[in-house]
């Protein structure tokens, strides 16, 4: 899928329920790494992160995370 600044839902792993999915982030494609968008948010720095950790669509539970791949990498700069 391509992302024009697509607004999606992103997967944040870790604190006291394990993991959770959060609305109002803008989504584009990054043209340096293949798999990976750049995340934009008003309270966050923009950052670039894998496709795996994104839906275009309100995920049905928000405390079900994504399938993660092996040795999966979270974050690729920011």
């Amino acid at each position: 899928m391509s992302y024009a600044r697509t607004k999606v839902w992103v997967w944040f792993k870790g604190g006291l329920d394990g993991g959770e999915w959060r609305s109002g982030f803008y989504a584009t494609d990054n043209a340096e790494h293949e798999e990976a968008v750049t995340l934009q948010h008003g309270d966050f720095k923009d950052c670039v992160v894998p496709t795996w950790r994104i839906s275009d669509k309100e995920p049905t539970d928000l405390k079900k995370g994504p399938a993660i791949p092996t040795d999966a990498k979270w974050k690729f700069s920011g």
